[in-house]
């Protein structure tokens, strides 16, 4: 494929991205090559490639030509990013069957109006939702900019080894052996990081379920969670059982795990995989159950709340989220936490476990409804993280606080936050002198 047919395939996977508003673009780009078995794979990773790129780029060129058109888009980063002339640009804008037809009187008058050595904002020049940045930067005061710029790079290939099938030196061996440059992820100890993405579904260690895609900051999350062999264990907000994977191999197939999530269809995904990975201990339930749900009270030594949020900490991975994220977004997802934090705590036993996580960078979904449960629920108790990492992670706690925010700068990792509380123990004597009371009023 010549390289103006691939600027035209760009153009028209991007027209496919916008003109989805809820699917998220890494799903529309495996459905828009998987109809187009005819590009061959050097040219899908260089479409895919500069389709990520201009996304990435998406408040720069904005601001440099407001547009929704894909192929002005495109035009606009060719010249602002890539410094393209215009010459340059009339020898790939061509009249030749899939390439993208010459260049209009209008778009010559747009490409030279444009000025890429212009001083840009601060949104447009880190690439972020203008109302978002006060939120960013009350949360990293003083890498505030590192963090952005960070956020607007490719992300790597995290690996999580299903110990319930292989070892990590196993599949690094393998890997090895099959000519795939891999190493151990420095935090979690059953990640592995390529350093560079290719396709798995075809290898042998995907097949039989060795390993399955996931950030290293996921893993952790999971290992977080303490979940041992024997245990009840409710992923709340299971969506497609990413996290559920890793806490069942830590259980070994051994006790009662349970995946809840309001749609049916992510529910059907995690089977899916759970299946692939050899796990068995494990029911789904959706959230609508209320009869089910009202019996579960008080039953579980372990609830992982892993809740809807911004996503700010993955927008290195999902560049496209950020251009239909707002301020109101958020305010809406902090409400819709709070009551699913809530929700979720009346299914912890006492002395079991309650985990909050998000892939946030913002302390508004973060610390603050931590801190907020906490003052509403005082039969709870923050847990530091550094006393289960501890117990569990060999590798340093990479923080002296509390509760753990992982950064793309600083840990390499997509942005995760997660907290462990602890339900208070009861209190017999509690219950003895209230029921000596009730009896005294009777």
């Amino acid at each position: 494929m010549k390289i103006p047919a691939r600027i035209q395939s760009t153009i028209d996977l991007l027209d496919a991205i916008f003109g989805s508003f809820e699917a998220p673009a890494d799903k529309i780009m495996t459905s828009f090559f998987r109809e187009r078995r005819f590009i061959g794979s050097g040219d899908r990773r260089a479409i895919a490639e500069l389709t990520y790129a201009i996304l990435r780029d998406y408040f720069k060129l904005t601001w440099f030509h407001k547009t929704d058109s894909a192929r002005l888009l495109v035009i606009v980063y060719l010249v602002v990013i890539e410094k393209k002339s215009l010459n340059s640009l009339e020898s790939l804008f061509v009249n030749e069957i899939f390439c993208p037809g010459p260049l209009t009187s209008t778009e010559i008058k747009i490409i030279r109006s444009l000025k890429p050595d212009s001083e840009l904002p601060l949104w447009a020049e880190y690439n972020v939702p203008e109302d978002i940045i006060p939120y960013l930067e009350e949360s990293f005061p003083s890498t505030f900019k590192n963090e952005l710029l960070a956020l607007n790079k490719q992300a790597p290939l995290d690996l999580r080894i299903n110990l319930l099938k292989n070892t990590r030196e196993a599949v690094l061996k393998k890997l090895t052996k099959d000519q795939i440059e891999a190493k151990p992820t420095p935090l979690s100890p059953i990640g592995i990081r390529l350093d560079k993405r290719r396709p798995l579904p075809d290898h042998p260690l995907w097949k039989d379920g060795s390993i399955e895609v996931q950030d290293e900051g996921s893993q952790l999350i999971a290992l977080l969670c303490k979940a041992g062999p024997g245990m009840s264990v409710l992923d709340y907000c299971a969506g497609a059982g990413g996290k559920s994977l890793a806490i069942a191999a830590t259980m070994q197939n051994k006790g009662r795990l349970v995946l809840s999530d309001i749609l049916e269809w992510r529910l059907k995904r995690a089977q899916e995989r759970l299946k692939r990975a050899g796990i068995h201990n494990y029911e789904c339930r959706l959230v609508t159950d209320k009869t089910w749900l009202k019996r579960q009270e008080k039953r579980f030594d372990r609830v992982l709340v892993d809740a809807p949020c911004s996503g700010t900490g993955t927008w290195r991975r999902n560049p496209d989220l950020k251009m239909k994220f707002t301020k109101q977004d958020l305010f809406e997802l902090l409400q819709k936490q709070e009551e699913i934090l809530s929700k979720a705590s009346k299914f912890v036993k006492p002395n079991g476990l309650l985990i909050y996580a998000t892939c946030s960078l913002l302390q508004a979904e973060n610390h603050q409804q931590i801190k907020k449960f906490l003052n509403h629920h005082t039969d709870f108790k923050l847990i530091p993280i550094g006393k289960i990492w501890k117990e569990i992670i060999v590798s340093p706690c990479p923080t002296q606080d509390e509760m753990l925010q992982l950064s793309t700068f600083h840990h390499d990792t997509d942005g995760f936050f997660v907290s462990v509380l602890e339900r208070k123990a009861f209190n017999p004597q509690i219950r003895e002198d209230s029921q000596i009371a009730a009896l005294d009023i009777a």
